[in-house]
């Protein structure tokens, strides 16, 4: 006790999101943290202590099904389960196995959150190792995709075998290894047919058609943001949107963070937590803020968010609007509009929604 006493408390939100960062090496997903989520928010004080049964709350499971938009108990049990099994939380059991406190008296019973405290060293270590290893992983994709389109440059086709090999590598979740693999065997392709480029004074209808851009079509979840002629738009940065439009526009984050976001900072450090609540993993999102801004990649978080029912792989969808973005073809005004809008009704007067299609 001596030496939990010792130990300095937490930020409660701090140390869930340094768990969240290290979510893959603790084989949480993200619905289990937000179980976890949920029963922090069940504890009044900011600041998490690591003295034995000193940080308790204790929700019924209704309540914690409610808070978490009617999570089944069974599923709700599970989760917890998982917690309590990594140690995360424990339990305070009463005889009864009741959550309560006792007024007038320091007692309670229920989930015990200062496992959190007495681990957090380990769990930051944790968090800035996979923070570290994440960020090298996307440098590595970064170059292997610069080594792509220079490699296209240089006369390849997309149905290389080397370049079609690289393109179905990169739909998964790949190791350093692996990566560091991939990079060089295009490093080494590149140097074989890299050769002074001579151009032709004159240049024949079939050269012209070879050089038009392929694209791969992209079906939107928002009807307004898609458009008939995709191959002829400018490349151009649209304006960063106004804090209090999004806000406007996009009202489902209350559901998460009741308190409304006073700055772009506020709102920085809101979707940082909500990203993963949702599905999409931290690499993903840090992909989208240096392809869109930081601004318009937290904006589109919160348009996603309102029609997260539609959106089967809401990190795939991220990383295609990412795509959208590096290449000048994505603007958040379009999302905006269609949430303004809000359902249409068709030539039959019946409400026309937006069909999600399988990612």
């Amino acid at each position: 006790m001596a030496e939990l006493s010792a130990l300095p408390p937490v930020d409660k939100w701090q140390i869930l999101d340094a768990l969240t960062a290290a979510a893959e090496e603790f084989e949480l997903n993200h619905r289990t943290l937000s179980v976890l989520r949920a029963l922090i928010s069940f504890l009044p004080q900011r600041d998490i202590h690591p003295e034995r049964n000193s940080t308790i709350v204790f929700p019924s499971n209704r309540s914690l099904s409610e808070r978490l938009h009617g999570m089944p108990e069974s599923t709700l049990r599970r989760h917890l389960a998982r917690l309590v099994d990594l140690g995360i939380v424990s339990r305070h059991d009463s005889a009864n196995r009741k959550r309560f406190s006792r007024r007038g008296s320091a007692m309670a019973y229920g989930f015990d959150l200062s496992p959190l405290a007495v681990h957090a060293r380990h769990i930051c270590e944790l968090a800035n190792t996979a923070a570290a290893e994440a960020l090298h992983r996307q440098n590595l994709r970064d170059e292997i995709n610069s080594l792509r389109r220079d490699l296209l440059e240089h006369g390849l086709t997309v149905q290389d075998e080397l370049l079609l090999n690289c393109q179905r590598h990169l739909r998964r979740k790949l190791a350093v290894a692996t990566l560091q693999e991939l990079r060089d065997q295009l490093a080494q392709k590149l140097e074989t047919v890299s050769q002074p480029v001579t151009t032709s004074p004159k240049m024949s209808s079939t050269d012209k058609q070879n050089e038009r851009h392929i694209q791969t079509e992209i079906k939107s979840y928002f009807d307004s943001e898609e458009n008939e002629n995709d191959e002829e738009i400018p490349h151009r940065s649209p304006p960063e949107p106004a804090l209090i439009e999004i806000l406007e526009s996009c009202r489902e984050y209350k559901n998460y963070f009741p308190e409304q976001p006073r700055s772009w900072s506020d709102l920085y450090a809101m979707v940082s937590r909500l990203v993963p609540m949702i599905g999409i993993e931290t690499p993903v999102y840090l992909q989208a803020q240096r392809m869109m801004g930081s601004e318009t990649a937290a904006s589109t978080i919160l348009c996603m968010l309102e029609r997260l029912h539609l959106i089967r792989n809401p990190g795939g969808y991220l990383r295609r609007l990412s795509q959208r973005a590096a290449d000048g073809r994505f603007s958040l005004e379009p999302m905006l509009h269609a949430l303004r809008k809000g359902p249409e009704l068709s030539a039959d007067n019946s409400l026309k929604m937006t069909r999600a299609p399988a990612m």
